[in-house]
């Protein structure tokens, strides 16, 4: 699932900052190891030269030519962050793989220099991207020229335009495995809840910011970049929690957003962000950002944790189905099988199917993802894959990968260590979670699912019982971290030798 939206004159507090910014006359620039202000950002980096030992503009070159806005943003609060623990500016050595996204979050409220970014750029070939536009791509890697910037934030701005409507919000709340796994959990959870401060990110329509207040959340900050966060904000009002439940448009990591939340920790983060194959969208990553800025060390992430898993399929027919193979190989007596590599199931793709349990021939491989702890990186991955058949395949056809939704918190009765043996039911276990795998009610996350080429199909034939292994990786889509290409291979025994089988299906 997915969220926000970027309008420059709806939701976002560039206007505003940089009609701030524009009167020079008034823009002093505090020293970033004590408090002396400076008119200009070369007198105030000459300062820390001469005053204090810390050349910063010898430290921008070190991050070397792969530094970008995002990074001069981090250097500058991790900078301030250690000058107020008291380290002496003559020791601090800095490295960009020091710079984390904890440091994406202002140290100074209202900080000049961030909008001062120019002056600290190192020189290079490439323009200096406008500040607005770097606000607005704030969580993703600025391109090395505009073009290709233009292009993803063409990307974006379609990925949050298209979640501004009622009817993909509507199709999620009549998810009710979705909307009843997250009331179930909070409502069985009231003093888990109770007095607490709650960020909702990609708080949609607000139905996950209204359950957090009615069971007794202190203050919600419900947050959305879409146009659908206008709507949220009159529900919130017309269900009478406009005193707790405070509606912010915007991104998660703009600094206007961050303004409007405040220093304190949150004691809870609660998001509906899973995609197709859990981690198409991209969703995570802010949501991981969020909890590195604003959740408090013991705090609690709603989803707590996501497992991903896989099993192999071999049904020749339901192929045929999903392909559209039946269909067109008889139209009226024609012969239409060139209109099947365009179907919804080709050799391209990843498609999303509700893949009947029977057309499973396999036991599921698992990859357990743990919110608290997990890194953006992590969710590039490659893990090693098992799987069992449990029937005679005379063709393995594709791939389906599903999910589970677990909710944990401190004082739960299950051990996050045999979650893989959980029995989730049709429609979930109340409190506990959900499945979104072929054996329980039909979400709207469907299955997603991966079509051999038909050469790589018609060699695996296998016994029961025989075991394939080899690796499931999945990666972000270059210049997209929207998008994932997803690779599956393996190797087993077959009649005949070893036989061998991989599969390599994008999402963008």
């Amino acid at each position: 699932m997915a969220r926000d939206d970027s309008d420059s004159d709806s939701g976002s507090s560039v206007g505003s900052i940089v009609e701030e910014r524009s009167e020079a006359d008034e823009t002093t620039f505090k020293c970033l190891f004590c408090d002396q202000q400076f008119a200009r950002v070369p007198e105030m980096s000459s300062h820390c030269t001469s005053e204090h030992g810390f050349d910063l503009n010898e430290t921008v070159k070190s991050l070397g030519s792969k530094a970008d806005e995002i990074d001069i943003i981090k250097l500058v609060n991790c900078l301030r962050s250690e000058a107020q623990k008291g380290t002496d500016p003559k020791s601090i050595k800095i490295t960009l793989e020091d710079l984390s996204d904890k440091y994406l979050q202002p140290v100074l409220e209202d900080d000049a220099l961030l909008f001062e970014l120019g002056d600290l750029m190192p020189d290079n070939d490439t323009n200096a991207v406008d500040y607005e536009e770097f606000e607005a791509k704030l969580q993703k890697d600025i391109p090395e020229d505009f073009s290709r910037l233009q292009v993803t934030s063409d990307r974006d701005e379609d990925y949050f335009e298209s979640y501004k409507g009622n009817s993909i919000h509507r199709e999620m709340i009549e998810d009710r495995v979705r909307t009843e796994g997250y009331r179930d959990f909070i409502e069985k959870n009231l003093d888990v809840f109770k007095d607490k401060v709650v960020l909702d990110v990609g708080c949609g329509t607000g139905i996950l910011s209204l359950f957090c207040a009615r069971a007794g959340a202190k203050k919600v900050f419900a947050v959305d970049n879409s146009q659908i966060a206008v709507r949220a904000k009159e529900n919130v009002e017309k269900n009478g929690y406009a005193d707790r439940i405070q509606v912010i448009q915007g991104r998660i990591e703009d600094f206007n957003t961050q303004r409007q939340i405040g220093k304190e920790k949150v004691d809870i983060i609660i998001s509906e962000w899973m995609g197709y194959g859990l981690l198409f969208e991209g969703m995570l990553d802010s949501v991981l950002r969020a909890r590195d800025m604003y959740l408090k060390e013991d705090g609690l992430l709603v989803p707590s944790h996501c497992n991903i898993r896989l099993a192999p399929i071999a049904d020749a027919d339901w192929i045929a189905d999903a392909t559209g193979a039946k269909f067109w190989k008889d139209v009226y007596g024609f012969d239409f099988s060139s209109m099947i590599p365009g179907g919804l199931l080709n050799h391209r793709e990843i498609g999303v199917f509700d893949v009947p349990p029977t057309a499973l021939c396999g036991s599921a491989n698992a990859h357990l993802l743990e919110m608290k702890t997990a890194s953006i990186g992590d969710l590039s991955f490659k893990i090693p894959l098992r799987m069992t058949l449990d029937r005679d395949v005379e063709s393995l056809q594709a791939i389906a990968i599903w999910f589970d939704t677990v909710f944990v918190h401190p004082g739960s009765s299950q051990d996050i260590k045999t979650i893989d043996d959980v029995d989730w039911q049709k429609n979930g276990i109340p409190g506990l979670g959900f499945s979104t795998g072929p054996a329980n009610t039909p979400t709207h996350w469907h299955q997603a699912v991966l079509l051999l080429d038909d050469d790589v199909a018609q060699t695996q034939k296998f016994k029961k019982g025989k075991i394939l292994e080899g690796t499931l990786q999945y990666a972000k889509e270059k210049g997209d971290d929207r998008g994932i290409t997803v690779t599956v291979e393996w190797k087993g025994k077959g009649e005949s030798g070893e036989v061998q089988g991989r599969v390599v299906r994008s999402m963008a």
